[in-house]
């Protein structure tokens, strides 16, 4: 026979293990529900902070693009006016001509870097031959000579929409007319169109291109980097190349290219390319901006 209160001492127990069992579920119940908060808290602060990241970069491009277009028409103007100074002998330097010309600006906190090259640097899109273009998408495109070759040839016949009266084939790059181009230029994204092209020779050889009339040769003193790497004095076919040491040479089309780098803060800044055309003329109105690219994010390639 069970001891007297043996009953009662058991549903007690059996109300301990409930309510021990209660505040188990209940603080697990809790810690998920932190843990729903936490990542809930995380998730909007990063998306936040993404939304920071994403407004600063929007100003600083706008910041860019103002500033660029003020300093592209200043750089191209700074050049003119070293270009006439006279030396201590009273003789203009001629041979600054074809310099490309480099300066430093400051703007309510911003800094500045301006490099001004002559557009004879670049391969014209409208009147460069087969073997100009062969030769810059071997260097630059980094393009065996076959396949090159290949291309070089595809390029200069393309037929562009409007073409008119030219140098060239009917239809093609050369033919373009020149009268169009004189203003607004051929846009040079319609290499993407041409047969055996793709994005990956495209991007690398973007930037050695001018949309304008500059000559069927590439004057490798007035060239970016690059470019001098591919038509410069290793050069196998001087042909190719316009004398450097005619002064007026790189400057003949009056087209030149800006390369703005705007540092916004001290880790962060902002590239910009600008297609100005000026005549010499040390008067601001005279400079007027052909072609404004969009400012993009400086990166490790990107020099300053």
């Amino acid at each position: 026979m069970a001891p007297a209160g043996s009953g009662i001492r058991w549903v007690q127990g059996a109300h301990m293990k409930r309510a021990h069992s209660q505040q188990g579920a209940a603080l697990v119940l809790v810690m998920w529900l932190v843990a729903a908060m936490a990542i809930t808290v995380g998730g909007a602060l990063a998306l936040a902070r993404d939304e920071v990241n994403l407004a600063s970069a929007r100003l600083g491009e706008a910041q860019t693009f103002v500033i660029g277009k003020g300093i592209a028409r200043l750089a191209v103007l700074d050049r003119a006016r070293a270009r006439t100074a006279a030396n201590d002998d009273g003789e203009v330097d001629e041979a600054a001509l074809t310099r490309v010309f480099k300066a430093q600006y400051e703007l309510d906190g911003f800094r500045i870097a301006a490099t001004v090259y002559p557009a004879s640097g670049f391969v014209s899109i409208a009147e460069a031959d087969s073997e100009v273009w062969q030769q810059l998408l071997v260097g630059v495109g980094a393009l065996d000579e076959g396949r090159a070759a290949s291309l070089a040839q595809q390029i200069v016949e393309t037929e562009l929409e409007g073409s008119g009266a030219g140098s060239g084939p009917a239809g093609s790059f050369q033919s373009f007319s020149r009268h169009r181009q004189a203003r607004a230029g051929v846009y040079v994204e319609q290499l993407l169109g041409v047969e055996g092209m793709n994005r990956a020779v495209y991007d690398r050889i973007r930037p050695s291109i001018s949309p304008f009339n500059v000559g069927s040769g590439v004057d490798a003193a007035s060239a970016p980097p690059e470019m001098r790497a591919a038509f410069g004095s290793g050069s196998e076919d001087e042909s190719l190349l316009d004398s450097g040491s005619n002064p007026d040479a790189a400057a003949a089309s009056g087209y030149y290219c800006v390369e703005i780098e705007v540092s916004t803060s001290p880790s962060e800044g902002f590239v910009q390319r600008i297609w100005v055309e000026s005549r010499g003329s040390d008067e601001f109105s005279a400079v007027r901006l052909a072609r404004v690219e969009k400012p993009r994010h400086k990166t490790g390639g990107d020099s300053g």
